[in-house]
């Protein structure tokens, strides 16, 4: 018998943020100068945020106008971060 398991990590912090900034996830994309389906990949949790490149999130996050420890979804990077703006 073979168990197959499938965990999605949704980022609902991203999916949240750029809903209150208005914007679609097309407009997001755009404006960040990312690819559209990488984005959409971020919010969906096919793709783990907080292993994107620096330049990426720092175009995301200068678009939604919030930090990037806003974003992440991973605790470690969370706590680093914090420790780091100090």
């Amino acid at each position: 018998m073979e168990v197959t398991v499938n965990i999605n990590y949704k980022n609902e912090k991203l999916q949240g943020l750029r809903r209150a900034a208005g914007l679609s996830q097309t407009q997001m994309a755009k404006e960040a100068g990312v690819n559209l389906r990488v984005y959409q990949y971020y919010e969906q949790g096919v793709k783990d945020i907080s292993k994107a490149q620096l330049p990426t999130l720092l175009k995301i996050c200068n678009v939604l106008g919030c930090r990037i420890a806003d974003i992440i979804t991973d605790r470690e990077t969370v706590e680093l971060l914090k420790k780091y703006e100090r």
